[in-house]
């Protein structure tokens, strides 16, 4: 017995070798199409931050977030589309009806968001002491064909189309950088900015339908399932991520006079250039996780973003103010010591989206609800007591982000150790059983 027990080791770390050589291509095309999109949405932001002025920026950039808010079925449609059509491609099962089904429950599922958004126009006029209900009228516009292109992204994601998956992420974020250039050259304001970002939206759908393919789209329009009730559910983490992730910029526009709320718009850039920059490690390795026991993928994909952020803070501890004047100009270098802080905070973020994707891909949604409490204690804290400047709000984002990651690492420990230990059930799951692991078993080996 003992000269076998170095062999589980040897295969394990064979393993981490085979997961890392099978990775290293899609996560390049990956990483090169989401950090070309990122560039590109801060260029959106960039030419923002020098064309508005600092009241109309405040409105802007918390309507933007707003967008993401309300794209969060999107997002929730993106993962279980790819790990429905990663799991159609393991039993062999008709991948253009799985497309179909996707492109389907997009439509429907925009459709509903524009509706729901159009309904709370009052509260976001209220809440972002707004002079017209138009621009919050066109956030509808913004956030329905989102939904279409994000089930595409899904389609893209779990048939490991990574040059595909890339080229969309990068049309996204050209369609804004371009909205962005001709509200600036016709010198439009907050209504004709959100009107620019809703015609960009429609055109990044489009060419999502023209990239998935006329096959897909004629499926689309039969009569079919749906896959509306897995999405309900998966909104409950990745609503709660987005939102948590989201509140900054409406929370400093509603509590923050208008000029201090612009100033902390501009700081956010760095906080979404820390979320966004890692994310194309867990687009990478989503499908794996979502088909493949074990938290080895989940071990790689925590260590590499955390690397990126780490690098992140370290840049903008570093070169903190003249970041600042490259992203706001030379009126907002005052900002510079909040730079790192809005760094950390976004990274936090960062590492808290690998652990809700790993649980996500899990079938699990209870790491939803830990990131829903922490949002609600975020907008308690805030409106209670932490509002009187930009620092105390950032402070308090940051404290919620680092107790959703020391929270998901310790489920992660837990989960490598019981792995090591032989813990783990791999097969032979009771059909009543509660481990989140049956479902993908399940429903990758029907029979069992």
């Amino acid at each position: 017995m003992s000269a076998k027990t170095p062999r589980p080791r040897a295969r394990s770390m064979s393993g981490w070798r085979r997961a890392l050589r099978a990775g290293t291509v899609p996560a390049l095309l990956i990483s090169l199409g989401t950090m070309t999109a990122n560039l590109l949405g801060y260029g959106f932001f960039l030419v923002l931050n020098r064309t508005q002025s600092p009241e109309n920026l405040g409105a802007l950039v918390a309507l933007t977030n707003l967008a993401v808010i309300g794209a969060v079925p999107a997002l929730a449609l993106q993962l279980v589309v790819a790990r429905r059509v990663a799991r159609a491609r393991a039993t062999v099962r008709d991948q253009a009806s799985a497309g179909g089904t996707a492109l389907r429950t997009g439509t429907v599922v925009g459709f509903a968001m524009f509706l729901l958004t159009c309904g709370v126009t009052p509260v976001i006029v209220w809440a972002l002491h707004l002079d017209s209900a138009l621009p919050a009228l066109l956030l509808a516009l913004v956030v329905g064909p989102t939904c279409l292109t994000y089930a595409v992204l899904g389609d893209l994601q779990g048939t490991d189309r990574f040059l595909a998956l890339a080229a969309l992420y990068v049309t996204v974020g050209l369609s804004r950088l371009c909205a962005g250039l001709v509200a600036a050259v016709a010198g439009w304001g907050v209504t004709g900015v959100m009107g620019a970002l809703a015609l960009a939206a429609a055109a990044a759908a489009i060419v999502a339908l023209w990239i998935v393919g006329g096959g897909s789209v004629r499926e689309a329009m039969r009569r079919g399932e749906s896959w509306h009730g897995p999405v309900l559910h998966g909104m409950t983490a990745t609503s709660a991520l987005l939102v948590v992730s989201s509140l900054d910029a409406p929370l400093a526009r509603h509590f923050l006079d208008p000029v201090a709320a612009g100033e902390f718009a501009v700081l956010t850039i760095f906080s979404k250039a820390a979320l966004w920059a890692p994310a194309f490690v867990v687009t990478v390795v989503y499908s794996r996780m979502a088909t493949r026991r074990g938290p080895r993928h989940v071990g790689l994909a925590v260590t590499a973003t955390a690397l990126i952020v780490a690098f992140g803070v370290v840049l903008t501890i570093v070169l903190r103010e003249p970041l600042a004047i490259l992203v706001g100009g030379a009126s907002y270098a005052h900002l510079a010591p909040l730079v790192p802080l809005f760094t950390a905070i976004g990274g936090m973020w960062a590492l808290a989206q690998v652990f809700v994707y790993w649980r996500l891909a899990r079938a699990d949604h209870r790491f939803g609800l830990l990131l829903w409490i922490v949002a609600v204690a975020i907008i308690v804290i805030v409106a209670l007591a932490r509002h009187d400047s930009a620092a105390q709000l950032a402070w308090t984002l940051f404290g919620g982000g680092c107790l959703v990651v020391i929270v998901g690492a310790a489920l992660l420990a837990v989960a490598m150790r019981r792995h090591r230990a032989g813990d783990l059930l791999v097969s032979g799951l009771m059909p009543g059983s509660t481990d989140p692991d049956a479902d993908i078993e399940r429903d990758v080996h029907p029979g069992r």
